[in-house]
């Protein structure tokens, strides 16, 4: 599938993208987010009589949302396998830690999309978590998030490093740089999260959850702000 998005995906003539033949390291990821989506599958409440038919079926925006995170971080590691590949062994290592961390990002991002499945679709989703747990869970996914993101950045840290060898060009250092910064935004969002849900739960519980949450917002008029400066670098 990998090879075949790969055709389909018209990329940019200024860069050469040196991994455009998935390697076995791109099929071994790609395994990883298989089992992924399957752990998310296997989950759900099995439905052996009509009540739990009907309980599966009010899982399924959980399960969505669920899925559109998992295809989110998947394409951010397709996108760079793509331009650099992964035949590295500094590269091999992070896409080690990498995959784990998929795998331990499953549970609490279906726990998290249940919760809030509940709460905005008002469901009856079995879902055991007091109300003064609820910014703890947004720290846990928070961490979670962030650490992702964070061995996402440090992909294109090990690209610049290894500039020579992957004999980048202008352009391409270029894009390098605004693809680290784009991601320090990436991370840097979940670890404000974290550090306004806990200090407001020093005061409410019920507001630290609300913070929490909305504070995930901000992406949207920085990856603006981003975006505008990365097309002004592609037109220079």
């Amino acid at each position: 599938m990998r090879n075949e998005l790969y055709k389909l995906k018209k990329g940019n003539e200024r860069i050469t993208y040196r991994g455009a033949n998935a390697s076995r390291v791109d099929n071994l990821t790609d395994a990883v987010f298989g089992i992924a989506i399957t752990l998310l599958i296997f989950n759900l409440t099995n439905p052996n009589s009509f009540a739990d038919l009907l309980t599966f079926t009010k899982t399924l925006p959980a399960f969505l949302i669920s899925i559109f995170f998992i295809i989110l971080i998947w394409r951010e590691h397709l996108d760079f396998s793509k331009m650099y590949t992964l035949e590295d062994s500094g590269l091999s290592i992070l896409n080690t830690v990498f995959i784990a961390l998929v795998i331990f990002y499953v549970y609490p991002l279906r726990f998290l999309t249940l919760f809030l499945t509940n709460n905005f679709f008002n469901t009856d989703i079995a879902v055991s978590i007091r109300g003064d747990q609820v910014p703890y869970l947004m720290v846990y996914y928070g961490f979670v998030a962030f650490a992702l993101y964070f061995v996402l950045y440090l992909f294109y840290v090990r690209a610049y490093r290894i500039k020579d060898k992957l004999d980048l060009s202008d352009f391409e250092l270029k894009h390098t740089a605004f693809q680290k910064t784009r991601l320090m935004i990436m991370f840097a969002v979940p670890l404000l999260s974290i550090a306004l849900t806990l200090i407001v739960n020093n005061y409410s519980f019920i507001w630290a959850s609300v913070v929490g949450g909305l504070s995930y917002l901000i992406y949207t008029p920085l990856m603006f702000w981003w975006s505008s400066r990365y097309d002004r670098m592609v037109k220079e």
